[in-house]
C-alpha cells in the first residue's frame, strides 16, 4: 500500500488508519478524512490544468518573469524565482483563460527573505476591476481578502476579509513546503492549509476571472520562492 502522511504534520499513518473513513494522526492529534482517492478533504475532481515546471513550457499558462525565473527537474520538479524589494505583488504565473468553479492547489517553498515580510498565494477570479488573494507566509499565518479599483487613483485596493492569522498546519521557516489549496463554488471560498481546512466563507463579487500565483516581498526584503505540482481541478461531484 503506498504510504499516507498526516497532511498537517507529515506523519506516517499505519495501514488501519488508511482504511478508515476518519482517522487522527497519532502524532499531532489532527483529524481528517479519508477520502477513497488517498487525499485529503474534500476529495479532488477532474485535472483541468496542471504545470509541474520540468520546464518553461507551460501549456495553458503565461509566465509573467518579473523576477529571475528558473526551472529544476526532480522530485518534484519546481520553479524557483527570486525578486528584489517591492511594496506591490509580483505575478508569477496566470492562467491563459477565464476560470468560475475550480479546486486549485500548489505546494510553496520559501528559500529567501525576511520572514516576516514575504509571502506568496493565489490571486483567484481576477480581472481588471479586481478580485481575490489569499497568501501565505513561512511564519505560520495566512490572509484572505479582496481587490476592487480606486478609480482615482486607477490602483486596486486591498480588502480583508479574513486578516492574517496563524494556524497549526502551516510548516514554518525557509526551505518547509506547505500545500496551498483554494476551491471556488459558486460564491463559497474554502482555504485547505496542508490538506486542513483554514476557512470557508461566502463571497459574491466576483464571479469568474484568470487565476494568478504570486509572491509579494512587502517592501523591504529579497524573496526567494520555490513552487511545484500546480494543479487546477474541476469540483469534485
Amino acid at each position: 500500500m503506498k504510504a499516507l502522511n498526516c497532511p498537517n504534520c507529515g506523519a506516517s499513518l499505519s495501514e488501519a488508519a488508511v482504511k478508515a473513513d476518519f482517522t487522527v494522526c497519532d502524532f499531532c492529534g489532527t483529524t481528517f478524512r479519508m477520502s477513497k482517492t488517498l487525499t485529503p478533504e474534500p476529495s479532488m475532481g477532474d485535472l483541468l490544468l496542471g504545470a509541474d515546471f520540468r520546464s518553461s513550457t507551460l501549456p495553458g499558462w503565461e509566465l509573467i518573469k518579473e523576477g529571475d525565473v528558473t526551472f529544476h527537474k526532480g522530485n518534484p520538479s519546481e520553479l524557483r524565482g527570486f525578486y528584489g524589494p517591492r511594496i506591490n505583488s509580483y505575478y508569477v504565473l496566470k492562467s491563459s483563460g477565464f476560470l468560475d468553479d475550480f479546486d486549485a492547489s500548489i505546494n510553496v517553498k520559501f528559500t529567501d527573505g525576511d520572514e516576516k515580510l514575504i509571502t506568496a498565494g493565489f490571486y483567484p477570479r481576477m480581472t481588471n476591476d479586481g478580485g481575490y488573494g489569499v497568501y501565505i507566509s513561512p511564519i505560520g499565518s495566512y490572509n484572505i481578502g479582496y481587490f476592487t479599483m480606486d478609480t482615482t487613483s486607477g490602483d486596486f485596493k486591498w480588502n480583508t476579509l479574513v486578516d492574517w492569522t496563524y494556524h497549526a498546519s502551516l510548516r514554518t521557516g525557509k526551505n518547509t513546503t506547505n500545500r496551498l489549496r483554494v476551491i471556488f463554488d459558486g460564491e463559497r471560498l474554502r482555504v485547505y492549509l496542508n490538506g486542513v481546512l483554514a476557512t470557508s466563507l461566502k463571497d459574491n463579487r466576483y464571479k469568474m476571472g484568470k487565476l494568478y500565483v504570486v509572491v509579494e516581498p512587502n517592501g523591504d526584503s529579497n524573496l526567494g520562492i520555490a513552487f511545484s505540482d500546480l494543479q487546477v481541478r474541476e469540483i469534485a461531484k
